[in-house]
């Protein structure tokens, strides 16, 4: 019996681990690298774990990944922030391997407004 509760225990901590590298995908985007976008939003999801920008640049389509959604209501962002058909710059992190992809930092909307993500230093931040 104690074979067994050992086997469970390790394949929940390996199922655990393998989790949080799949969740904190920082490391994927080139933090080191900041471009920015012009284009219109196609969709705002903000729902967990993450938030996700859609954007039309040109007619092709740009997904931005955001912080999860109590960070980003923290440093201003709501559901209703962003909606279809705003022309917007985004300023962020590119993916290192998707391409048309990347990581948040800051949203110029419409009226000028700018709307940034401001991540802790151990994610990247400044």
């Amino acid at each position: 019996m104690k074979t067994v509760a050992r086997l469970v225990v390790a394949s929940a901590a390996g199922v655990l681990s393998a989790a949080a590298v799949a969740h904190h995908g920082v490391p994927s985007n080139r933090m080191d690298i900041v471009e920015s976008l012009e284009g219109s939003v196609v969709k705002w999801d903000f729902g967990s774990p993450h938030t996700w920008l859609t954007l039309d640049v040109e007619g092709v389509a740009w997904e931005i990944e955001g912080a999860p959604p109590r960070w980003m209501s923290g440093q201003g962002f709501l559901p209703e922030s962003l909606a279809p058909g705003n022309s917007v710059t985004v300023t962020f992190h590119p993916h290192r391997s998707t391409p048309r992809a990347g990581i948040l930092m800051e949203v110029r909307r419409p009226d000028g407004s700018v709307l940034k993500v401001n991540r802790p230093a151990s994610l990247g931040g400044p």
